[in-house]
């Protein structure tokens, strides 16, 4: 309507995005942790279980001759 460029919208954008920045720093790091925690723990719990022997069928097990 006046021909004027929305000034003061942009900047409140732009200062918007510098107020939020450390915060959605704060969560990468959060995030970041979490992942490292889940992944440490499956490798955990990965190296605690017993692994499992494979169990060969009947018909491929040896015959004794004798």
């Amino acid at each position: 309507m006046y021909n004027t460029p929305p000034v003061g919208g942009v900047g409140a954008g732009f200062g918007g995005a510098a107020i939020t920045a450390p915060w959605l720093g704060v969560q990468a790091i959060w995030l970041g942790l979490a992942l490292f925690t889940l992944l440490s723990t499956a490798l955990a719990v990965k190296r605690i279980l017993p692994t499992r022997k494979r169990i060969e069928p009947l018909s491929a097990a040896p015959v004794s001759e004798g």
